[in-house]
């Protein structure tokens, strides 16, 4: 019954949106088909081909670094010349990163693959996010972020079975049995690429007015939109710095030192993608009536606990997997974190300004993360893999959390209220 009236009222939500919205719908739901194939095991691909877990660590700083370069080009290029050039060029790089991946002879390749990737993902993602701020209210935005995340878990949760049956009958766990199924990826972004030049209307971009200022002043105006402003860029950019630290590194401290083949690792980004799919509606709805700080001081504790488990899992065994597993769940709650900050920042940002907003998001993110990989590598060579999971919750606790509890509540702030005091 509950279930029941769950779709219901997302049903009566979703019919109630724009076509616009609808469509980012359909491709976040492919997109995390597409992803969720290699999520797990393009860190092992990685070691496989060669790369020891400094070099893994630097081919993500690397990744990290254009992702940031691009932030702010692609938030500009939106506010100018509209979010279907965009999205049609960052698929298209998307696509190309799989079958550069593909066709890699060892792993010095994925340093290319990874600099496509980045670009395309950050593009991509930058232009989905002004989508969602432009066409969701600020009493349902929260709720509509939820719902795109609960309709692309299905995929994510039979994604990595998928993945984890190609390796099987590919051979398991190796170079050949990993390198399928980044063609299978290609083939999906290709799919929508072509889903997005047909449907995606070409509408946006030029119709406000922070499309015909120079860059450094449309950027310069975001920055005039008060003190919120600069706490909340801080908050964005460190949301996801701990976490840079570690997970390039749990797929392969999952199989190396746990024992888990590819159905376990299968099944950890299945539980991780089980928990948006039940909670991110229920708690995107307390979000929007009870505010967002709340919701991310309640959920962070449940990421920590997932590392420790992850850590402190059995070498083998039904033990080993289980705890995985839990890992995996407990996760989970972070991406709906994700999601929580990003409707913040939606809130403070007049419309006009929101693709430069994104940018520099992105562009401060970005740049938190490039060492971060990099770090990590050097803690697992020279103090241990186990560490590596230790730093990621330190830094989120001494550096995320006390920003957090200094910012004020956004969910009844007025857009044009937002240089009020802090």
């Amino acid at each position: 019954m509950l279930l029941q009236k769950l779709v219901q009222r997302s049903i009566h939500f979703t019919k109630r949106q724009s076509h616009d919205f609808k469509l980012m719908l359909a491709r976040r739901t492919l997109h995390g088909l597409a992803t969720g194939l290699t999520t797990q095991y393009s860190s092992l691909y990685a070691t496989l081909l060669g790369a020891s877990p400094v070099q893994l660590g630097s081919l993500q700083s690397v990744g990290n670094t254009v992702g940031a370069l691009a932030s702010l080009p692609a938030g500009w290029f939106i506010d100018c010349y509209g979010l279907k050039k965009v999205f049609l060029l960052g698929t298209a790089l998307l696509a190309a990163s799989g079958v550069l991946y593909f066709v890699a002879p060892d792993w010095t390749w994925l340093y290319a693959a990874i600099i496509i990737y980045y670009l395309g993902s950050r593009i991509t993602c930058t232009a989905c996010t002004v989508t969602c701020a432009a066409e969701l209210p600020n009493e349902g935005r929260a709720t509509g972020r939820g719902l795109c995340r609960t309709l692309a878990s299905p995929i994510a949760l039979v994604s990595p079975l998928l993945a984890a049956w190609l390796i099987s009958r590919f051979g398991g766990i190796g170079v050949e049995g990993l390198r399928p199924l980044f063609a299978f990826q290609a083939l999906i972004f290709v799919a929508i690429l072509v889903l997005l030049l047909i449907r995606l209307s070409a509408g946006r971009g030029r119709n406000g007015s922070a499309a015909g200022r120079p860059t450094l002043e449309g950027f310069a105006q975001v920055f005039k939109q008060g003190p919120d402003v600069v706490r909340l860029l801080v908050i964005m950019g460190l949301m996801e710095l701990p976490w840079t630290v570690a997970q390039p590194f749990m797929p392969v401290y999952a199989h190396d030192f746990k024992g888990a083949d590819e159905f376990v690792l299968g099944g950890i980004a299945m539980a991780n993608a089980f928990v948006p799919m039940l909670a991110s509606i229920p708690l995107g709805r307390l979000a929007d009536r009870h505010g967002r700080k709340k919701l991310l001081f309640a959920i962070a504790p449940l990421a920590y606990a997932g590392n420790l488990l992850l850590i402190w899992a059995p070498g083998s065994g039904v033990g080993a997997s289980a705890c995985l597993l839990a890992y995996g769940v407990l996760f989970g709650f972070n991406s709906i974190g994700m999601g929580l900050a990003s409707s913040m920042a939606a809130e403070i940002m007049p419309q006009e300004h929101m693709g430069h907003w994104i940018g520099l998001v992105g562009l401060f993110r970005g740049l938190l993360s490039i060492p971060a990989p990099t770090l990590g590598g050097l803690i697992w060579e020279h103090v241990g893999p186990q560490h590596v999971f230790v730093a990621a919750i330190a830094i989120d606790v001494c550096l995320r959390l006390p920003l957090l509890a200094l910012t004020r509540e956004t969910l009844h702030l007025r857009k044009n209220d937002s240089a009020g005091p802090g």
